[in-house]
């Protein structure tokens, strides 16, 4: 296999006029039409890389380029795209949008932001991730595999080693002055991993993430999915009683994204949020402080701007377990009386943008997890949870969520639990904050960084 890096902007030796050219050049062409126009425009390099036994079992390099565009007249918009970016597939893609809104109803909120007086200067993307070799990231998933089976006698199969990384560029320009233009890229290992003994099989997982492949640690990830599965061996339930559950960070970020989406001004003006009335009210333990940061240098969701853009921020959420707010985009902040967060997300150059959580971050005191746990008379550490977004009601918090962990018993870690359920109501789990943990990560989960979450109180549903 080469290893030379491939470029960004498509095959060796090819030339493409620049992305915001492109989409400078559909705004103008939209523009002369009397309409109020947004174009953006992406193009990505994206590889993923699958081990099996040491050896490459599926590698795909996957380019994509596109651009997509808003058209605005009298309060009626209209959407369109195209993964050809000549000069006449634009034209194609102007005209589709003008007919799609020539047949929307108007909505008086709809329209384009303008300019952001300034923009974040962050540095979201690092050289290594193109230049360091295609056998290097090979590498990297083959160490991560063999640590995790020289772990422990009992991992008896890594059934999924991956290495994932984007390379992408994003460029956006408006006939009402928004243009600019940045450069992201993140990988990130994952492995699933599946230890047995006396015929019972359990799994586990783990995650590395960085912007420059050379700062992963494969031998760290594969031990720490072995000994996930591994500490999850013997497991059964356990009789049901209320006390205390310390979510690990996976699981803990799982709980807060589900709590992110509640937090969207998209979801509070529909109804559909429980914290809808519940601005400058205590939602929350004075420990917990949630601020949603899409500025954050390290946040796998960071950029100068939204999919409007609209300049990134940092945002709380919830202070001192007080309700600030909520997080909007254009359309919703209009709606609202109020400016944009900077959340208007897009999923691709194919859509258009929804308000939605970019990194998501809980932060406060920490203490370390072994005095958290110490400290526990009878109770679990939770390291998975099934149907955390499934089982979770938007409405009224409700929630009941299949889990697997460690019973906790007279400050110690004794022994692993399955088929267990959680159950409660998100209102409840924020007023049950009791601790943090000194383990706070990322976790690609969206991108949340969270640290362990102790809540006191739960109902614990066993045999």
């Amino acid at each position: 296999m080469s290893g030379e890096a491939l470029p960004l902007s498509g095959r060796p030796g090819e030339q493409r006029p620049p992305l915001q050219h492109t989409v400078d050049r559909l705004v103008e062409m939209a523009g002369g039409r009397g309409v109020q126009a947004e174009a953006y425009g992406e193009r990505s390099l994206s590889r993923r890389i699958k081990v099996f036994g040491g050896e490459v079992e599926h590698l795909t390099v996957a380019r994509r380029t596109g651009v997509g565009l808003r058209v605005f007249r009298d309060g009626s918009s209209g959407c369109a795209y195209s993964s050809d970016v000549s000069e006449r597939a634009l034209s194609t893609v102007v005209e589709r949008a003008l007919a799609h809104a020539g047949v929307t109803q108007p909505d008086r909120y709809a329209g384009l932001p303008s300019p952001p007086a300034a923009i974040p200067d962050l540095v979201i993307y690092h050289p290594g991730l193109a230049s360091l070799s295609e056998e290097r990231k090979i590498a990297l998933a083959v160490e991560a595999e063999r640590a995790a089976l020289d772990h422990d006698p009992r991992v008896r199969l890594v059934e999924n080693t991956l290495y994932v990384d984007d390379d992408a560029e994003v460029a956006i320009a408006s006939s009402l002055g928004v243009r600019g233009s940045y450069r992201v890229g993140h990988c990130y290992l994952f492995l699933y991993v599946l230890a047995e003994q006396d015929g019972q099989t359990e799994t586990g997982i783990a995650y590395e993430v960085a912007r420059d492949p050379a700062l992963l640690d494969p031998g760290r990830c594969g031990r720490e999915a072995a000994g996930r599965a591994r500490r999850l061996l013997g497991a059964r339930p356990c009789a049901s009683f209320r006390g205390t559950v310390v979510l690990d960070p996976y699981v803990a970020a799982s709980v807060l994204s589900v709590l992110g989406v509640a937090l969207t001004a998209d979801a509070v003006q529909k109804g559909r949020s429980l914290f809808a009335a519940l601005e400058g009210h205590a939602v929350a333990t004075p420990l917990v402080q949630l601020i949603d940061d899409g500025a954050h240098p390290d946040g796998l969701a960071s950029a100068p701007f939204d999919g409007e853009g609209v300049a990134s921020q940092r945002t709380p959420l919830i202070a001192d377990g007080v309700l600030q707010g909520f997080l909007y985009d254009t359309y919703t902040a209009r709606k609202g009386g109020t400016r944009s967060t900077g959340n208007g997300v897009r999923g691709s150059y194919q859509s258009p943008p929804v308000v939605q959580p970019t990194n998501l971050v809980l932060q406060g005191p920490a203490t370390p997890v072994t005095d958290i746990v110490a400290a526990i008379e009878h109770g679990v550490m939770v390291t998975d949870a099934v149907g955390v977004h499934s089982g979770a009601n938007p409405v009224s918090g409700e929630f009941s969520v299949g889990i697997s962990g460690v019973l906790i018993e007279s400050g110690r870690l004794t022994r692993p639990l399955r088929e267990v359920t959680l159950a409660g109501d998100i209102p409840s789990m924020l007023r049950g904050v009791v601790a943090l943990g000194d383990d706070s990560r990322w976790v690609p989960n969206g991108s949340v960084l969270t640290p362990s979450l102790t809540l006191e109180g739960m109902a614990i549903a066993g045999s």
